[in-house]
């Protein structure tokens, strides 16, 4: 593996918000410089996300590999095209389940939806995954849930777009909702690293990459 890639493997697993750690490897020009100004103490970070950094990337490798977790770094080619094509593009995505392929249709919507608008949801899931596309959304409750559940009832594996680490599921009666979505061969994206919390900074960020991907 390139040092580069091992650097942003440890940095990734810091949790940092992905603005900042987009624009700290921006200013000093690589991940590595990033984590060399976290173990020097040159940038403020929690005492948790300093013990994160420390931690050597093939042991980070060998933790994924065990929890069937990859790692796409942005030049890896089974990174999303569109994503790369941002202006705020992630430097790498942590991902379960297969490669993405294919054409994506977006829902997403409300927790808080009425019957009517779940069951709508379902219903456009359904259609989207019978028309051969795949359904792009967020696993959470409400519309994105019935969106994901209607399209188990197409043959076309979704998307589902996580604002927690991708072996994290939330909320957590969903857990067989993002099981049943792996095991129909579809896949899970997230910044966050394993085992990230679904913190609410975490969701904003999330949005454009679940919007980025329909075509």
């Amino acid at each position: 593996m390139k040092p580069s890639e091992d650097a942003l493997i440890r940095l990734a697993h810091v949790g940092m918000h992905p603005d900042r750690l987009r624009e700290l490897v921006s200013k000093t020009g690589s991940p590595g410089r990033v984590l060399a100004r976290i173990e020097h103490g040159d940038l403020t970070v929690p005492a948790a996300a300093r013990e994160a950094a420390r931690v050597p990337a093939e042991q980070r490798r060998e933790e994924m590999r065990d929890a069937g977790i990859d790692f796409l770094a942005r030049d890896d080619p089974r990174f999303p095209q569109r994503l790369r094509e941002l202006p705020d593009s992630p430097l790498f995505l942590f991902q379960r389940g297969q490669d993405f392929s294919g054409t994506a249709v977006a829902i997403v919507g409300t927790r808080a939806c009425t019957t009517y608008g779940r069951r709508l949801a379902e219903s456009y899931g359904r259609a989207v995954s019978r028309a051969g596309w795949s359904v792009v959304s967020g696993l959470a409750k409400g519309i994105d849930g019935a969106a994901h559940r209607g399209s188990l009832n197409g043959p076309s594996p979704g998307v589902a777009v996580l604002g927690s680490g991708v072996d994290v599921w939330y909320p957590r009666n969903h857990r067989d909702l993002g099981r049943s979505l792996l095991d129909r061969s579809g896949t899970v994206w997230s910044e966050s690293p394993p085992g990230a919390r679904p913190l609410g900074w975490r969701f904003p960020p999330h949005n454009r990459i679940g919007h980025s991907i329909p075509r």
